[in-house]
């Protein structure tokens, strides 16, 4: 009995010893898994979502009505050009913090960097609010960003907006945003278009095809057939 009175709490000690370890290895599976979709779903360079997490969060928003507002920023060439890539990178994340404040408590909302100078902000909205959210970023990119010790540079955007009902398809949406941006930057830059998805949008087809096989990846990315 004496054996057994001395062995029964170290099995007991070795078995709750067990149950923690376990529970600590589970908690850390978890936590791997969850920084590696925050990688997959995550702009590195700006903490946007990328491609893969604007989809994620437009799938989130499937059956709602939705605003959609593509920025594609203009003449960035000539900053990494100038002043050199870091300059660049820190142009980025100051207009991503920017872009982030006309959404700011939205649940549902999410800004996305889709590629070097390109930006989609989205959020459920039941009524048509995407002209007054594209307003807000060429506003929040009003101010000059300082890119480099003593030097500040104006930015502006060419961007394009659409209102998406319940239902409708994705790709037409893009396409729409993308049409309306694509106006403005024939026009110059440094405006806001918008356009509804239901409209012929012929401006689409007179796209370089270049630009055209760039929006089918990202429709395909979203996880739509362009």
């Amino acid at each position: 009995m004496k054996a057994r009175t001395v062995l029964l709490p170290a099995v007991a000690a070795l078995s709750v010893a067990g149950h923690v370890w376990a529970a600590r290895a589970v908690r850390s599976q978890r936590c791997r898994l969850a920084q590696a979709r925050r990688e997959a779903t995550t702009d590195p360079l700006t903490g946007l979502a990328n491609r893969a997490g604007l989809a994620a969060a437009l799938d989130e928003m499937d059956g709602e009505s939705y605003d959609l507002v593509l920025a594609d920023l203009d003449k960035f060439k000539p900053v990494n050009d100038t002043w050199g890539h870091a300059a660049g990178d820190r142009l980025l994340v100051e207009i991503a913090r920017r872009l982030r404040e006309p959404l700011d408590g939205i649940d549902g909302a999410v800004v996305a960097r889709i590629g070097g100078d390109e930006f989609v902000l989205a959020c459920p909205s039941p009524a048509p609010m995407a002209q007054i959210l594209g307003a807000e970023v060429i506003q929040a990119l009003a101010a000059p960003i300082e890119v480099a010790d003593g030097v500040a540079v104006s930015v502006t955007a060419s961007v394009g907006a659409v209102h998406a009902t319940a239902g409708e398809d994705r790709s037409r949406a893009f396409a729409a945003a993308d049409a309306a941006a694509y106006e403005v930057k024939l026009r110059g830059g440094d405006g806001l278009v918008e356009h509804n998805v239901l409209t012929e949008l012929p401006e689409v087809e007179q796209r370089p095809l270049v630009r055209l096989r760039e929006l089918a990846a990202l429709t395909h990315a979203l996880g739509v057939a362009a």
